[in-house]
């Protein structure tokens, strides 16, 4: 066979194709992540119209020779839409998808989260090396704020998607229970749902003396502090006895440690619910399967095991999480419809 017939090899081609499909799809995500740092594409929601390159760099005091070249790679990513008569305009759906954290399918803050956990790979040579962990303290700032801007939508899909799948635990909320977020964060969680149920008192509970503290800002700048209450504490110690009617876990449960810390956590939250009440445990849907990673969004999660295992996070598979929750005592645990693939929610009642 000479070298022109294995350049033709059809099988060959194809695989050279996913190759170059997947540097695009790198570019892309710098692309998306520099429109949102930069504030491009908010300025190109503020005119759905289109703008020319001249007239949003003039508004934005940014160099137009630059914002052409951003611009132009934008539109051949499909995040923008040209019409030489008025400009470059958003896509549809991408404000939304973009820029929205309240919408379902928000993805911004993902976009965010890929860019900063770039310092993961290019570590990663080195851990599989000598083993060392790269803990979260370590890892540049943006990485907490891209952790909690990605985790803003599930909360929406917890009240307004999930919780309606376990009526008496919504009812008890709407008419004044007490609900706890295990492993709170910087508190975005709470005041969302205390928000969204006024007569209802929240409890954070947060390990992390960083995320503690914003939590607590957050809670102060809200002007719910009448209603929420965060406070120290480890999710496999918790102090609580028949006190809720809604514990909620959003992206949680594997960062407690391994298969013994989460039966303990399970098993704290079981005994801080009231009769009746119901717990909502969101994770990442790993497969149980490695046949299938070969998925679009199991593609993801197989990326962002690069990141869990350098911080020393666990992998819980969905059925490993129904397991879990079975064996802490929680009755009809099911797995909840929602519409976050890279999300899987459980349901379980006490």
């Amino acid at each position: 066979m000479t070298g022109g017939a294995r350049l033709l090899l059809p099988d060959k081609q194809a695989q050279r194709q996913k190759l170059l499909d997947y540097l695009v799809g790198f570019q892309a995500t710098w692309i998306a992540h520099i429109g949102r740092r930069a504030g491009l594409f908010a300025a190109l929601a503020a005119a759905p119209e289109g703008l020319p390159v001249a007239t949003l760099a003039e508004r934005l005091g940014v160099a137009p020779r630059y914002l052409a070249v951003w611009c132009r790679a934008a539109y051949a990513c499909e995040f923008l839409d040209y019409d030489p008569a008025h400009g470059y305009r958003l896509a549809p759906h991408m404000a939304a998808l973009l820029l929205d954290p309240t919408d379902p399918l928000y993805l911004g803050g993902r976009l965010d989260f890929y860019v900063a956990i770039g310092e993961d790979f290019a570590v990663f040579a080195d851990r599989l090396a000598d083993g060392a962990l790269f803990p979260r303290r370590a890892h540049r700032p943006e990485l907490l704020h891209a952790l909690q801007e990605m985790t803003k939508p599930d909360f929406q899909i917890m009240a307004e998607v999930v919780l309606p799948q376990a009526p008496e635990a919504l009812a008890r909320l709407e008419a004044g229970g007490r609900a706890l977020d295990v492993g709170c964060g910087a508190g975005y969680g709470l005041v969302y749902f205390a928000r969204r149920f006024p007569r209802a008192t929240f409890v954070g509970v947060e390990l992390d003396p960083s995320m503690l503290e914003l939590a607590r800002a957050a809670v102060a700048e809200s002007g719910l502090g009448d209603r929420i209450t965060v406070q120290a504490g480890d999710a496999r110690d918790l102090p609580f006895d028949s006190a809720f009617d809604l514990v909620y876990l959003n992206v949680v449960l594997h960062e407690t440690g391994g298969p013994e810390d989460y039966r303990r956590t399970l098993a704290g939250c079981y005994r801080a619910l009231r009769p009746g009440g119901a717990i909502v445990v969101s994770e990442m849907p790993y497969p149980d399967d490695v046949t299938a990673y070969r998925s679009p969004v199991n593609r993801l999660l197989a990326g962002v095991q690069h990141h869990e295992a350098l911080v020393g996070c666990g992998e819980i598979t969905i059925e490993q999480l129904r397991q879990l929750l079975v064996a802490a005592g929680f009755q009809h645990v099911r797995r909840c419809d929602q519409p976050n693939p890279l999300r899987v929610m459980y349901l379980g009642t006490r």
